[in-house]
């Protein structure tokens, strides 16, 4: 499916409720912290108004979730059956009696409630501006889990939407057989003996079910109607219902015209990506938006700043906007660079001449082809784009390259010097080609400087993000799927850190895997657990008294039980870090 990986499950978040809890309205609503908003819970809870949501998710005979079209309206309305036969879990935050979600200096976990095999999916339209999504499973296929809540769940979002999320098939298979066991202990610790059932059902059909899901899945994929289509709802009247007879085609538009005027045209693009071929490329390695965002760069501004973690592929991607090797040029920025002359070159005291860089030659040849009517575009990439503070030696070409193409005089800079030296020019000026374009690479961490408004009001930022499954597609890696989890888990606790498990870590994984007789290592998690030591858990610095490091090291600790056994060396790291932070030590890897 287009929004999801087919296979995988669906997840979504709902109301933290009490151990026990009946799908009762809760008592002293107020004071219960369920995560609904406070104004929600007294005016409607603590009244006795059961318009909760959740209150109905395992409710006997009957159960429903329902859905605020703000949530979810953006999957449905499109394709109503999306989630037709598909696996959905419930999920919440970790919460104490007696107020509710815990705020204690915890990782906030979630924690799974239980799931849904749905049935169908309908619209309740409530007004005219208000729409709910009831939720319905199969009378057998519906669970909730055993209370406490201490199952945990990974999940990554899903592009496009804020409310559903994706969850990793085998990561479900797993929690459910975690489930199971606990079940089997000699207390089990259901909230009642049919919850014991119904488990266990779900559990002994959950492989079929996901192959059902599957199929169905395909099938949408295959079938999908890119247009809008508004699912049927119960009919009301509109406040635009008188508009409803209106015959638009027997409107006939009023033309100004004046005869004085030449017609509007529109102004000229000069493209950033030239090649279709290159546009699927991009809409394939990221998403469409990645794409849409860039083609709107095109139209809008003459830079372009491409922003994501180290190993996100920034480099690559402006390299490829433009194939033809004569039309582009790569710019390295130092961090010493104070004005521009370190951009442009400098006038030599000696002989009066113009020093010019490789950038000013490069400006000189884009004039050259515009002077002969060759109006392809021309690209300059700069990488590392905020090693140095721009406004300092960038600020003459951003400014002179924002002016119309008409206005010659303005885009033109004065270098200096009574001539420049290499290049046949009769004046010491430099015109900036209204087909030049520039593309930057910028990173985020401790080393960079952040961008001024002045910079980003004349800049489009697109930001760029890998899932590390792609990541190893890319670099041909087939790795199981246990493997692949234990790297996308990893990545989804780091990558606050800016610790991503980038396309280098990938590429020198494969390398490593191809060669393990060379470095004396019997399997592929040998040669993961050394990459994610060197590659990904080398970048994280934690600080002493930071709040945040309790959160991180607990996930960190939960991650290191389920794979401390086959990435020993990073388990061991972990756990270092741990007592270094206990011992008031920073941990700065290098």
């Amino acid at each position: 499916m287009s929004f999801i990986t087919v296979g995988n499950a669906l997840g979504c978040t709902i109301n933290s409720h009490r151990r026990g809890w009946d799908g009762s309205i809760c008592k002293n609503a107020e004071t219960w912290n369920c995560s609904a908003k406070q104004q929600f819970r007294a005016d409607y809870c603590q009244q006795g108004d059961p318009r909760c949501y959740h209150i109905h998710i395992f409710e006997e005979g009957n159960p429903y979730c329902l859905i605020d079209d703000l949530g979810i309206g953006w999957l449905l309305e499109p394709h109503p059956d999306a989630l037709n036969n598909q696996i959905l879990l419930f999920w919440g935050k970790r919460f104490q009696e007696p107020r509710g979600i815990s705020d204690i200096n915890t990782r906030p976990k979630d924690y799974v409630f239980g799931a849904y095999r749905v049935r169908n999916v309908f619209p309740q339209k409530i007004n005219e501006f208000k729409t709910l999504w009831k939720i319905e499973p199969y009378p057998d296929g519906w669970t909730r889990f055993q209370q406490p809540y201490i199952l945990t769940v990974y999940y990554k979002s899903i592009i496009g939407g804020v409310y559903l999320k994706e969850v990793n098939r085998v990561a479900v298979e797993n929690m459910f057989e975690k489930a199971a066991e606990q079940a089997n202990s000699p207390h089990p610790n259901w909230f009642e003996s049919k919850d014991a059932e119904r488990f266990e059902y779900f559990h002994q059909h959950l492989q079929e079910w996901f192959e059902s899901a599957r199929e169905n899945a395909n099938i949408l994929h295959q079938n999908m109607v890119h247009t809008y289509v508004r699912p049927p709802v119960i009919a009301t009247k509109s406040p635009f219902i008188e508009l409803k007879n209106l015959d638009v085609r027997k409107t006939v538009p009023v033309t100004v015209t004046n005869s004085n005027k030449p017609p509007k045209t529109l102004p000229p693009t000069y493209p950033l990506i030239e090649k279709d071929t290159i546009k699927e490329e991009i809409k394939s390695t990221y998403n469409k938006e990645v794409l849409d965002a860039l083609l709107a760069a095109s139209l809008t501004k003459n830079i372009v700043i491409l922003t994501g973690n180290p190993g996100v592929g920034k480099s690559s991607l402006a390299i490829k906007l433009i194939e033809d090797g004569e039309r582009k040029l790569i710019v390295a920025v130092g961090s010493t660079w104070r004005g521009r002359e370190d951009l442009l070159g400098y006038i030599n005291p000696i002989t009066n001449e113009f020093e010019p860089t490789d950038f000013t030659r490069f400006l000189f040849k884009a004039e050259a082809a515009w002077r002969k009517n060759d109006k392809r575009t021309h690209l300059i990439i700069f990488e590392e784009f905020n090693l140095s503070q721009p406004e300092y030696w960038f600020a003459d070409i951003l400014v002179r390259s924002q002016y119309p193409e008409d206005q010659e005089k303005l885009r033109t800079i004065e270098l200096g010097g009574k001539c420049i030296r290499g290049v046949t020019t009769s004046t010491s000026k430099v015109f900036i080609s209204p087909a030049l374009r520039f593309a930057a690479t910028i990173n985020n961490d401790h080393t960079t400087l952040s961008l001024s408004p002045r910079v980003l009001d004349r800049a489009s930022i697109v930001e760029l993000s890998l899932e590390p499954r792609y990541t190893l597609e890319k670099a041909k890696l087939e790795l199981d799927e246990k493997q692949i989890m234990s790297i996308e888990e990893l990545d989804a606790l780091l990558k606050y850190k800016n610790a991503m498990f980038s396309l280098r870590a990938a590429d020198s994984l494969k390398r490593c895997i191809d060669n393990l007789h060379l470095l004396d290592m019997s399997t592929t998690w040998d040669a993961l657990d050394m990459i994610l030591l060197q590659q990904v858990l080398t970048k994280v610095r934690l600080m002493v008294g930071d709040p945040t490091n309790d959160s991180l090291l607990q996930g960190l600790e939960d991650w290191s039980e389920s794979y401390g056994k086959y990435l020993r060396k990073c388990a061991s790291l972990i756990d270092g870090w741990t007592e270094a932070l206990k011992d008031g030590r920073d941990v700065i890897q290098a």
